[in-house]
């Protein structure tokens, strides 16, 4: 068995304020001033002198004569506790700009196609509240609920899922499926267009998690075989396999607001219709949720 040493603490520490009065005391003549540069009473002060040096076990001061001196004791350590409420008061700064910068943030995670539809509001509440801070990331849905449950975003938008019963979710829109294709297509010469008029048809989907397991599914159903080798992640792949009619791209009509490319042909499914649901996300049992976030939330709900 393996025994770990762990050090004893003695049963008592210097406390800041015993330093504090030390360090005055150090750069003083007498006690009497150097209480007085702590707004303290002179009893109080050399009472908090005598109980450091009871607790060190050391006398620090020389107070035979009128001028308080420091012994060698007190003069050795004087460095160490002077570099000892520097560091404290460097952390207690940093403590609290850290605090006050968290106040003024909101974390948003978003997946990427919604983005446009947050962006504006970001603006115009940095207008009416110019020392908010916004932190945007972008990121697959799948992972949005953890985001909020973990605390690593004040505030989520993208696709709705079966909601736990402590996010708080609105709809903010339904994102259809579109189909795009160039204009020498024979696609683009239809007036309608049904998913079983996509079966032979080489496809390109977006490999974007829970998106393209919508759409494939949707495919099956519709007896429409699913060969989708390419692995593509952005839309500008997609849209030059389209501008080459080597494929017949299936986006979001989020995406294709974002990314519209005026040489291409846009065409909506009409049976079965096909969307994703958007929705906008937060933790809905934080009673501690910072101010500024709930009045972002509440304008963002305004808009529904």
């Amino acid at each position: 068995m393996t025994h770990v040493y762990q050090p004893q603490r003695s049963a008592s520490i210097p406390t800041l304020r015993q330093l504090s009065c030390f360090k005055q005391a150090a750069e003083h003549p007498t006690f009497t001033q150097a209480a007085q540069s702590l707004a303290m009473s002179q009893p109080a002060f050399s009472s908090a002198i005598r109980e450091l040096e009871i607790t060190l076990g050391v006398t620090l001061f020389d107070r035979s004569m009128r001028r308080v001196r420091l012994t060698p004791a007190g003069e050795s350590v004087r460095a160490q506790v002077s570099w000892m409420i520097a560091t404290f008061d460097q952390g207690m700064e940093e403590m609290l700009q850290r605090l006050q910068h968290q106040s003024r943030s909101i974390r948003i995670h978003c997946i990427p196609s919604a983005s446009q539809w947050i962006a504006p509001y970001m603006a115009q509440f940095q207008q009416r509240h110019p020392e908010v801070h916004f932190v945007l990331d972008d990121m697959h849905s799948d992972t949005l609920i953890d985001s909020i449950t973990q605390g690593d975003a004040d505030i989520a938008v993208g696709l709705h899922f079966d909601m736990p019963a402590h996010i708080d979710s609105r709809l903010i829109t339904s994102d259809e499926i579109v189909v795009v294709v160039s204009p020498r297509h024979p696609l683009a010469q239809q007036a309608k267009l049904h998913w079983h008029d996509l079966k032979d048809q080489p496809l390109a989907v977006l490999r974007r998690g829970n998106t393209y397991d919508m759409i494939t599914t949707v495919l099956r159903e519709q007896g429409v075989h699913v060969n989708v080798p390419h692995n593509l992640s952005s839309i500008e792949s997609l849209y030059a396999l389209v501008h080459s009619d080597l494929k017949v791209g299936l986006i979001s009509s989020l995406s294709k607001q974002a990314h519209t490319d005026p040489q291409l042909c846009y065409l909506p499914i009409a049976r079965p219709q096909l969307a994703r649901k958007i929705c906008l996300m937060k933790h809905g049992k934080q009673a501690d949720t910072p101010l500024l976030v709930q009045a972002f939330w509440d304008m963002l709900c305004e808009t529904l």
